[in-house]
Parts: C-alpha cells; structure tokens; sequence
C-alpha cells in the first residue's frame, strides 16, 4: 500500500520531519538534504520559493523530494533559493517509490506548465533527469596531507600573526561575528547577499548547525581581516564564504586563512570541500574536483521523468 503526502508550506513540512530525519542520516545524504535546512528554506523564502514538498511511502521503501515553486523563474526546483548546494531527493528501498513522488511533481508540473530546473547537482545521485555538465566543487582528502604543502602561504601567516593579526573560531550560535562577515559580503559587488532574506537564511543554518558551524577569523583589534563560514557535514568540512578585507590584499589574507583551516583539517582526518565553482584561488589548493551537474526540464519533460533513466552530460 502506499501513501502519497504533499506539503505546501513550511508548517504541513513538520508531519514530514521524523521519516525525514531518518533518511537524512544516511551518510550519502549532505547537510543541505537535512530537515532544519529545507524548513528553514521553506519558511524564509516562502513568497520567491512556494513549497511543493513530495513525500511517498509503502511497505518498499520511502522518498521524500524537497520540491517548490520557484515563482520569478516560473518552473519547479529544489528548494534553497541560491544559497543550497548538491540538492536532490532523499530515499531509501525500491526506486519505484521514488518514482511514484517524481510522477507526483511531474503531474503538477505538467499540469501547470512548469519545467523543472536546479544546478549544482552531483552525478552520482539518483536522477530521473538528463543531467548537463555545469561546473565542478574542488576538494582535499585527508589523505592527500602529505601533499599538502604551500612554503608561501605559511610565510604570508607568520606575517599576518606579526603584523599583529589574531586567529579566533566561533560557532553558528556567534551572531554578532556572522552579521559583521555578511554586512561586509553584502557591499562586494556582484554579492548574493545584497538580499536581506538570505542574510536571514545563513543565520538560521548556522543556528540550527550550531557547533557543527565553526567560523574562523583573522582579526586586527576592531578589524575583520580575513573570514571563513564552514559546516561540518559527516567527515566534510564544507567551506561555504571566503571572506578578506582589501585593505590586506597584499598579504592574501582569505587565501592565506583558507590553507591554514584546510591543512588543520586534513591533520584532524577532515576531508576538505570549496564548494560549488573553479575559482583559480580554490584550484591552487584542491587536490580533486567534483563534477556537478544542471537539470533544465521541460514540463513535458518532467511529466515523463519517472520512467526515463538518468543520462550523465546529454542535453534534454
């Protein structure tokens, strides 16, 4: 027997939250498939971001699709507006159940003349999409310490520390240090967080993260040299905002904080990932990337998306 559950706000969310948990444990699930995240997402970005949360189940299995309605694109996706990386359903037992929750989606898509359409997805999970190649997350292993090593980078942190710089962490629940660090990210051009609902959303992951948020600093008295927003994800350091004051750039402050988090990381046998995008400062470090991938998926698309099997890098 199966039992098909669709949630369209963050409070009918909550019946979903104790088969929600569950399926988030699973180590192949990241922090960005956890229960406090999507609800967050759901309650904050509410009126950009409709909720159309799919949950299926029977005796076979279970599967749960963190769906919504993305009102300015005007299609269907994932929900955590910008600020979600590697999105994607969660499930566990027979992919019929999975499949049954995308006929869902796939329905009302079809129904209403919305596509589907997310980025920054891993090739290695489930889709029942064509996925296209969009960038890639390069990352360290623990493993790759003996490897690790930038003569130049360690110099730039003995001049920093003499020029009377200051190492400090913090954890999600610091809210003063977090609203300084995005204050600064929102006058950079170009800066997602010129919008006041993501600022709203970052304090709530690192709320509900708590200690499992550590923010590394490098201060000078009253200034705010160089920042680093990071969440520990199972065996992951996920390194989510690089912040660094100009006034510093010549001693590569941000770049500089970056290494030595990482190489206190992969001493700690913490695997290390810079998160979506191949910027030639996260380059210089990774020793791996991570290809990510697009879904762009026509209503059509989406309708027939449970019984089409996932194909790696084709266009739909």
């Amino acid at each position: 027997m199966r039992k098909l559950t669709i949630a369209r706000s963050a409070d009918e969310m909550l019946a979903m939250r104790p088969a929600w948990d569950s399926l988030a444990r699973d180590a192949g699930h990241t922090i960005f498939q956890s229960f406090d995240w999507n609800h967050a997402a759901a309650r904050i970005f509410a009126t950009v971001q409709m909720p159309f949360v799919v949950m299926a189940e029977s005796d076979s299995g279970l599967a749960i699709i963190p769906a919504c309605i993305d009102v300015l694109a005007q299609r269907l996706s994932f929900l955590g507006e910008e600020l979600f990386d590697y999105r994607h359903p969660i499930s566990s037992g027979s992919d019929s159940v999975l499949s049954e929750a995308w006929r869902a989606v796939g329905d009302f898509g079809a129904k209403h003349g919305l596509g589907f359409g997310s980025h920054s997805v891993r090739g290695e999970v489930a889709s029942f999409f064509c996925l296209v190649p969009f960038t890639s997350a390069p990352c360290i292993l623990a493993s790759d310490l003996p490897a690790f090593h930038h003569p130049r980078l360690a110099l730039n942190m003995r001049r920093l520390l003499r020029a009377g710089g200051a190492l400090r962490t913090y954890f999600g629940n610091d809210s003063g240090v977090l609203k300084n660090i995005y204050t600064l990210k929102s006058q950079e051009p170009g800066s997602l967080f010129v919008d006041p609902l993501r600022i709203q959303m970052l304090w709530a992951m690192a709320d509900t993260a708590g200690k499992d948020c550590e923010v590394f600093t490098l201060e000078q008295q009253s200034t705010l040299v160089a920042a680093l927003v990071t969440f520990r994800d199972h065996n992951w350091r996920r390194f989510y905002t690089t912040y660094y004051s100009e006034a510093w750039a010549r001693y590569s402050p941000g770049l500089t904080l970056l290494y030595h988090v990482v190489r206190e990381s992969l001493e700690l046998g913490i695997d290390c990932d810079f998160m979506t995008g191949a910027q030639p400062y996260k380059l210089r470090l990774a020793t791996n990337q991570v290809p990510l991938y697009r879904i762009n998926a026509s209503p059509e698309k989406v309708r027939a998306a449970h019984v089409e099997p996932v194909v790696v890098g084709s266009r739909s």
